[in-house]
């Protein structure tokens, strides 16, 4: 009776594996990558994704892309490179980046911004660098043997600093604005802006993905602070297009006061040259 029961068993566990190795009737739809700009990965070598708030980026080499933050550009034209140093399950990265806010600067002081930047007020020559460093993991990494797709989940954390070189005489004040205080810290008396931050991105469900972060920058170790948050649910119409929404919240702690907002934000990003689709694949599964 025992030898009738384990052999029950051990037929109906082949009559399971090979089910389960069979076409599955139905539709099954793979998960999009949930790699952000912020992310360790680069873009694939040839691809251009151009977005409205984030960085847009461009493959220029097969481990280098080249990238720049297109709504900022006609106030502070930039331009930077990230390099993936290692790769796979655990991704490390570096990110150097080119600042020129004096046309900005310049803009707020001939456009009635005198809470910020007086008209008497002279602006100098400013160019920004910010050096950061870059690590992801693959929190579930996809198994080599597996042909089902495991949904994302990836952690990212990063460091770095910003410093300024200035030429030419300036006698403007501190601008104080929540988002401007941090970003600007390095204008004024040779101060260096420290930063570091975390982001938590993964798969949802089906087309849409998500992101969390949030980040601490210091101003010269010297007691003045700000954080700063973002979240956002990402929908993708097909791997070439994407809408995201969600919030970006900021607080700032300085000597002069304490600030917070929050506002709701909305991106697009658009893939172009993106030869990575969605196909049928093996057994009914979707890949990539």
């Amino acid at each position: 009776m025992k030898k009738l029961f384990y052999l029950l068993v051990i037929s109906f566990f082949c009559v399971f594996v090979s089910k389960a190795q069979s076409p599955v009737p139905g539709k099954r739809v793979d998960y999009y990558a949930s790699w952000t700009d912020r992310g360790a990965k680069v873009v694939p070598m040839g691809e251009l994704h151009l977005s409205a708030l984030a960085k847009s980026r461009y493959g220029n080499y097969p481990k280098t892309e080249l990238n720049s933050e297109l709504l900022l550009f006609p106030f502070a034209p930039n331009i930077g490179f990230k390099h993936q140093w290692l790769g796979k399950n655990t991704l490390l990265s570096s990110q150097h980046s080119f600042y020129y806010p004096s046309l900005g600067l310049k803009w707020a002081k001939s456009s009635g911004f005198k809470d910020q930047i007086p008209k008497s007020a002279n602006i100098p020559h400013l160019f920004t660098f910010r050096n950061e460093l870059i690590l992801s993991r693959m929190l579930n990494p996809q198994p080599e043997d597996c042909f089902i797709r495991i949904p994302d989940l990836i952690l990212t954390a990063r460091i770095g600093f910003d410093f300024s070189l200035k030429m030419g005489d300036d006698n403007f004040p501190k601008l104080d604005y929540y988002f401007l205080y941090q970003r600007s810290a390095s204008f004024y008396d040779d101060q260096k802006l420290y930063f570091a931050g975390l982001e938590l991105a993964g798969n949802v469900y089906r087309n849409f993905n998500f992101s969390l972060s949030a980040d601490y920058y210091n101003i010269n170790f010297d007691g003045e602070y700000a954080f700063e948050s973002q979240g956002k649910i990402h929908w993708h119409r097909d791997s070439r297009f994407s809408i995201s929404a969600g919030y970006k919240a900021y607080y700032l702690d300085n000597d002069s006061q304490t600030q917070v907002f929050l506002s709701p934000i909305v991106d697009l990003v658009f893939k172009l040259n993106h030869r990575t689709r969605l196909q049928r694949g093996l057994f009914n599964v979707s890949s990539r």
